[in-house]
C-alpha cells in the first residue's frame, strides 16, 4: 500500500513538472500576442525565450499591455504607445530617446522637424514645442505611433549689432518612426473589395510649412450625392501595402496604406519635403448615414 501511494506520489510529481514545462507564458503585445517563456521582467524591458528554444530576446515594457503566465497569474502593464490613425492623432505619438523601446518595430521611414521664431524675442519652449508638433504630424501621417529621436539641434535667440542681423531661436529634430501596427494583406484586401469610397478629406505637410494643412475635398455628382469611387488593386511591396486607383488627383497610381477599417482609409504619398494624407471614407461611414437621414425640405 506505502509503495503504491509512493508510487502514484512520483507520478503526479513528474505529471506536474512535465505540464509545468509544457505550458507557455502569453506575451500580450500592442498588437496581437505571442507564447512564449518569459526570463526576466525589467524595469524597462522584458527578456523571454521561445518554447524549446535557449536564445533570450528583449523587448520594452511600453511594447506590452499584460502577461499571462503558465501558472494563470496576470501582470498588466500600462503602455504610453497608443494606437495612432493619422493626422488627427498626432498627439498621441509617443517620442522616446531609448532604442529598446523601438526594437523589433518596423521602420516608417526618417522624420525631419524645423521651426524657427518670427523675431528675436520669440519664446524658445514654444518654438521647440511647435517643431516637436510637426515632428509628430508626420510621423502620424506615415503611419507611425512611436518616434526615436536621433538629434536635435536648439538656438536660441541672437541679438545682432550695428553691423550684424539677430537670430530668432531655432530648433529641429531628425529621427525614424515606427508603428507597433501590423496592417495583415488579407483582411485589408477583404475590407477594401466590399467597400466604395469618397475623398472626404486631404491633409498636407510641407516640412517648411508653419503647421500641416486640412482641407475638405467632398464632391457631389448630377444626383447632389457624394462621389464614390472603387480601389482598383491592393499590392504589398516589401512589408507595406499600397493601393491602385484611378480615383484620387493624385501624382502616382500607387499609394501606401496608413490605416484601415470599415469606415476609412487613410493613403499617404511622399517625396522628400511634403507629405500628403488622402482621407477617404467608406460607404458604411457614419457620415453616410447621417446624409441619408436628413430631411430635404
Amino acid at each position: 500500500m506505502i509503495k503504491k501511494s509512493i508510487l502514484y506520489l512520483a507520478f503526479f510529481i513528474t505529471s506536474f513538472t512535465v505540464y509545468s514545462q509544457s505550458n507557455s507564458d502569453t506575451l500580450f503585445l500592442l498588437e496581437g500576442q505571442m507564447e512564449v517563456k518569459i526570463k526576466e521582467v525589467g524595469l524597462n524591458n522584458i527578456k523571454y525565450t521561445y518554447p524549446d528554444e535557449e536564445t533570450v530576446y528583449t523587448i520594452s515594457r511600453y511594447q506590452v499591455s499584460k502577461i499571462v503566465f503558465a501558472s494563470g497569474r496576470e501582470e498588466v502593464f500600462e503602455s504610453p504607445i497608443k494606437p495612432v490613425k493619422g493626422l488627427d492623432d498626432f498627439e498621441k505619438v509617443f517620442i522616446t530617446y531609448n532604442p529598446e523601446d523601438i526594437s523589433g518595430l518596423q521602420s516608417k521611414g526618417e522624420l525631419f522637424s524645423k521651426a524657427t521664431g518670427v523675431t528675436t524675442l520669440s519664446s524658445i519652449n514654444q518654438v521647440k514645442n511647435r517643431a516637436l508638433d510637426k515632428l509628430k504630424a508626420e510621423a502620424a501621417m506615415t503611419g507611425a505611433n512611436i518616434v526615436f529621436i536621433g538629434n536635435i539641434y536648439q538656438r536660441g535667440n541672437q541679438y545682432g549689432g550695428e553691423n550684424q542681423a539677430g537670430n530668432s531661436t531655432q530648433t529641429t529634430f531628425s529621427g525614424v518612426g515606427y508603428s507597433t501596427k501590423k496592417i495583415k494583406l488579407e483582411t485589408v484586401k477583404s475590407q477594401i473589395e466590399s467597400r466604395t469610397f469618397h475623398h472626404y478629406q486631404t491633409h498636407k505637410l510641407n516640412r517648411n510649412s508653419w503647421s500641416p494643412e486640412r482641407s475638405i475635398t467632398t464632391q457631389y455628382g448630377p444626383d447632389r450625392k457624394p462621389i464614390m469611387f472603387k480601389i482598383n488593386e491592393v499590392v504589398e511591396k516589401e512589408g507595406e501595402l499600397f493601393v491602385k486607383t484611378d480615383g484620387l488627383p493624385t501624382k502616382t497610381r500607387e499609394l501606401q496604406i496608413i490605416h484601415c477599417d470599415d469606415e476609412a482609409l487613410i493613403l499617404m504619398e511622399r517625396n522628400e519635403k511634403v507629405t500628403i494624407n488622402y482621407y477617404l471614407i467608406t460607404d458604411q461611414n457614419k457620415y453616410f448615414k447621417n446624409l441619408a437621414s436628413r430631411v430635404i425640405l
